[in-house]
Parts: C-alpha cells; structure tokens; sequence
C-alpha cells in the first residue's frame, strides 16, 4: 500500500514539475535562465533522483537501455575535440554544460512520459505557447515591452521594437519561433479533436495566437520551418492539393512583398529582390566560407567547441564582422565548425535513429495515441528545421526543448517495440 502510494504521489509531483519546466523555457528569458542554470540543474537533480526511486533503482534500463546507445555515442564523439581546443577550459566547460543538461532533460523525459501522458504534457507546452504569443501581441500594439524597458537586459530589444518584429518573453524573434513552431502542430491537434463547443473554441484561440505570433517574428527561418512542416504533412496525409495551395500562396505572399504597395518592413524581409540579396551577400554567406576553411583545417575533430567565435578572424580571411553575428547561425554549421565530421556524425546518428524508432513506433500506435504523437513527431521537425537557420545550441529554450522533444519521442517508442 505505501509503495502504491508513494509511486502514485511521485509520479504526480514529478509530471507537476515537468510541466513547470515546459513554462520556465516559455516564459524565463535568456539572462534568467544563465543565472539561475545551477538552481534548475540542482532541482532536475532532485526530480531525476526521485524518477530513479519511482523506477526502483534500476539504473541500467533506466540510463543504458539499448535505446539510449545513439545518445551516449552522441556526447561521446563531440567530446573528442576537447583535448585538441585551443583552450581546453573553454572547451571542457562548453562539453560539461551541453551533456549534464542533456542527460538530466533527457532521461527524465524519456522515463516520465508515455504515449499515456504525452497530451498532458504538450496541452501545457500549448497554453505557454499561447500566453506568450499573447504577450508578444501586447508587445506589438504597444510598441513597449516592459520585461526589457525595466527588468532584463536585452541587446536586440532596441532593434525589433523599431523593426516591429516579436520577441515576447524569449528576447529574439528567432527563439520565439523556435518555440512556437515545436508546439503549433500540437495546438492545430487538439483544436481538432476537442469534444465540446467550449473547448474547441479555447482550442481554436490558442491555434490562432500562436499562428498569428510565428507571422510576426517575421523570422525567416521560423517561416521556412513551418513551411517545411505543412508539406510534409500534406503529403504524408496525401492531400497534394493541399501541397500545391501551400507553395502557390508562399510563392505570390513573396510576390506581393515584393512590390511598391507592400509595407517597408515586410518588403525589406520577404521581397524577392532583398531575399536574393541577403542569401548572396549577407553574413550567412560568409559563415559557410569561414566554416568550410575550419573543415579544411580540423576536418575530423573540429576547432574546439565553443571556439567559433574566438577563432573567426583567424579563418575569415579578413572578413570583419560585428561580434554578435561571428557565430555559424546553425547548429548543423556548429557541429560541423567545432566538433568536425566526428561530432556532426554523432549528432545524425542521433537524429536518424530516433526518427527511425518514432516511425516505427507510429505504425504500431492506434487512435488518439497515434495522432498526438504525430504531432508531436511535425513539432520536433520543425524545430530540427528551424535550428538549421540560428545558432540554437546557445540558446537555453530551444537547445532544452530539443532534449525535451528526444526523450518524450524516445520515452513512446520505448514502450511500443
């Protein structure tokens, strides 16, 4: 009876901060979430402790199924670079951040969450999704953000507030869309299946925030990713007339942004004209130059994690740019820059074998089970997608969000082979 007890209480308590951490990476911008990284490693300790109690103790299926092989070989192969860094310390402190977090999320989302308890969880990653989609709305029509006027420094603020684009809670428009582009094909899934009159209107609300908020970041990337996701759904769902209506509207909105009668803003991001621009002159442009010149330099371990930065000018060759922007702008370019063919190998392995199992595991899933979980699959792609355009790995939200997405998309496919 007190074992029922206890395992039933600390499954509750456990779901309960989980669910607490899903708003913390919502809602706690960047600053915050630096200086309160120990705090929460501190208390993803305590939880993880008290998961391994409820799981009695048994550390091998719970760390070292055979499941979790991809991700260990991961951390292992993007550690090789440490000892050949220019600085080791810098290198070993990157490393030791990266895996501690990853093991903590990943192992407590793996061994928490099931194909029983995923809609709890992602109908909270929702409501988030959608407050701070309402925040950002406030933001856009008062011209203000209060969190950034009076409490947290935030570099861009001056420039997306006279740009108009959103940022909300998470500090750039690129974050913000990272977020919401995860949860948006959840938030389509559970307006479509509410029973109720009341609720599919909630639903519908919470759909419509977080569509008309990925809209204004007016981030490229997001956009794309969003994209990418509708198509694929399109066609997986084998509804081409869907795919066709998608890209023929993408296509004549860049039209239309193109021309005189489009606002300065929009026009200035989506215009074909600029668009084209930007891909062949802007700073990414350079990030491959300076990336392929790391390769060619450390094409297996890389140039040390963490060293982009450090060693840009050294393989830039003479291309001087802001510091802010000396970075790859994606976390395939990052692997690829600092930890080599090695650590980007590990991060594929990675991924395709999760994706793998959580296909596998679809096939075998039936009604409502299967439909979340897809949704689930749509969010971690757009968020695998949306990585590939800013530097995400640096970013607390999305890097934690993708350990959180793994170990759910692990956790499932677990428990249906």
């Amino acid at each position: 009876m007190l074992n029922k007890m206890f395992k039933s209480s600390s499954y509750r308590l456990i779901i309960a901060f989980l669910l607490l951490f899903i708003a913390w990476l919502a809602f706690v911008p960047q600053p915050l979430q630096y200086g309160y990284s120990l705090q929460l490693k501190y208390a993803l300790v305590m939880f993880l402790a008290l998961s391994i109690c409820r799981h009695k103790f048994n550390a091998q299926k719970y760390f070292f199924s055979k499941d979790d092989s991809f991700f260990w070989l991961y951390l292992l192969l993007i550690s090789a670079n440490i000892w050949s860094a220019t600085d080791i310390t810098i290198a070993r402190a990157f490393y030791k951040d990266l895996s501690i977090t990853a093991i903590l999320i990943y192992f407590l989302f793996k061994n928490e969450i099931n194909e029983k308890n995923m809609r709890q969880l992602f109908y909270g990653l929702c409501l988030c999704g959608a407050a701070i989609s309402l925040f950002g709305h406030l933001e856009m029509l008062l011209q203000k953000n209060f969190l950034y006027e009076y409490f947290v420094d935030n570099f861009f603020y001056p420039r997306f507030i006279k740009g108009g684009r959103m940022m909300s809670t998470l500090m750039h428009p690129n974050i913000l869309g990272s977020y919401l582009v995860a949860c948006v094909p959840a938030a389509y899934y559970f307006y479509k299946k509410a029973h109720s009159l009341r609720i599919r209107a909630l639903n519908l609300s919470i759909f419509l925030l977080i569509l008309s908020a990925i809209f204004l970041s007016y981030s490229r990337g997001t956009w794309l990713a969003f994209l990418l996701i509708l198509s694929i759904w399109a066609f997986l769902k084998k509804k081409f007339s869907w795919l066709f209506f998608i890209w023929s509207a993408f296509i004549l909105f860049l039209i239309i942004s193109s021309s005189t009668f489009a606002a300065a803003g929009l026009g200035k991001r989506f215009g074909m004209e600029p668009l084209f621009s930007y891909l062949r002159y802007a700073h990414r442009t350079t990030q491959y130059f300076i990336t392929a010149n790391m390769l060619k330099a450390h094409p297996f371990v890389g140039i040390g994690l963490n060293h982009y930065r450090m060693l840009f000018n050294q393989y830039s060759g003479g291309i001087k740019l802001p510091y802010e922007i000396m970075i790859p702008d994606s976390i395939y370019l990052m692997h690829l820059a600092e930890t080599g063919l090695i650590g980007l190998a590990g991060l594929l392995l990675f991924l395709f074998n999760l994706l793998g199992k959580a296909r596998r595991a679809y096939k075998k899933l039936q009604g409502s089970e299967k439909e979340v979980f897809f949704a689930l699959i749509m969010g971690f792609t757009g968020l695998l997608f949306n990585l590939a355009s800013f530097d995400g790995f640096l970013w607390r939200t999305p890097l934690y969000l993708f350990w959180v997405f793994s170990g759910v998309i692990m956790g499932v496919t677990a428990n249906r082979q």
